[in-house]
């Protein structure tokens, strides 16, 4: 876990150019930890709101800590040791289909920016995702949102999840290294770690979902991979708290909705970058339609979300979910107002 702190300035508001602010309610928490899945691009926003001082603005002191994948940050949430988690948007509905409640409150990527490829060590043998049986595919960490994308693509072929060996490698420069060494023969992966890959020859696509068009031809609709998401009692109890990080991850959308990439990779710090400042901004190219410009989650992509989860889980499929219980856009609306 890689910990890192924002400044806290509780109080400040956030001023529109050329009218009066609004009052910013004061946070219920002001200091705040964030367990993050990975500081692949999905994740940006935040990476972006704490580099720019948009936690700062909004009130708030954020300590946050980076895992190797989405199923330990979302332990974290659940053993206690995290207020907000920014991951996967599907554990909101995978955790409901146990009984938890959990409420994603901002989007940060509308597509999943994913990257699912062959590694250089098995590149001629494998053609479709039905050669894919009995070989090793590498994920952020078993249980992530990295790995149910893996068993929908594999359902497909009518693979399923136990015809293939999973590997945990992480999201950054453990995925490269166990792509580069042969310990794996496939990898699903996000920018830069995809971009970088590709680039020096040691992954060859099967999938590509770093665009909205690739995202709907491969997953069948809109997949918000990236979010903000906490405990349902979390939220009713700090709502200006889940306020003003949904103002700060809005201010950080917006002003990247602007930036070219080589501002992006400049705002970035170093902990952060996983690649030489060219190479990320080339790889932040690639995919920066995914990251959301609103916040807003639809009902249709939520549905897309589950749809794919229940491909090749059939608990899913037959738990009595309510998707409207897994957002709440409520947030987003309101920042205007403050």
């Amino acid at each position: 876990m890689v910990p890192v702190l924002a400044a806290c300035a509780v109080g400040v508001s956030v001023s529109n150019a050329g009218a009066a602010p609004a009052p910013v309610p004061v946070p219920e928490k002001p200091k705040l930890h964030l367990a993050a899945a990975g500081v692949g691009f999905p994740y940006l926003p935040f990476v972006i709101a704490d580099s720019r001082g948009y936690f700062k603005e909004a009130g708030l002191e954020v300590e946050i800590g980076v895992f190797s994948g989405g199923a330990k940050a979302l332990q974290a949430l659940m053993g206690g040791s995290a207020d907000i988690v920014a991951g996967a948007y599907s554990n909101t509905i995978t955790m409901a289909a146990k009984g938890q409640q959990l409420v994603s409150f901002v989007t940060l990527a509308s597509c999943p920016g994913w990257v699912f490829g062959v590694t250089r060590a098995s590149h001629g043998k494998v053609k479709t995702y039905a050669d894919l049986k009995g070989m090793r595919i590498g994920v952020s960490s078993p249980g992530s949102s990295f790995h149910m994308g893996v068993n929908y693509l594999l359902s497909k072929s009518g693979l399923k999840p136990g015809d293939v060996s999973i590997i945990g490698v992480g999201s950054s420069a453990g995925a490269i290294a166990a792509a580069r060494s042969g310990q794996i023969d496939a990898l699903m992966s996000n920018d830069p770690v995809a971009t970088v890959l590709q680039t020096s020859g040691d992954l060859f696509p099967l999938a590509v979902m770093r665009d909205p068009a690739g995202t709907r031809a491969t997953l069948g609709g809109d997949y918000p991979e990236a979010a903000i998401y906490t405990t349902r009692e979390f939220a009713a109890k700090n709502p200006n708290t889940v306020q003003a990080v949904t103002n700060a991850i809005l201010a950080a959308e917006h002003w990247m909705a602007h930036a070219t990439p080589e501002q992006v990779a400049a705002a970035v710090p170093p902990q952060y970058a996983l690649a030489e400042k060219d190479v990320f901004a080339r790889a932040y190219g690639n995919m920066q339609s995914c990251i959301s410009r609103d916040g807003l989650m639809t009902d249709a992509a939520a549905h897309t979300v589950h749809d794919v989860l229940a491909a090749f889980d059939p608990d899913i499929g037959r738990a009595p979910i309510d998707l409207k219980a897994t957002y709440d856009n409520r947030f987003v609306e309101n920042a205007g107002k403050h």
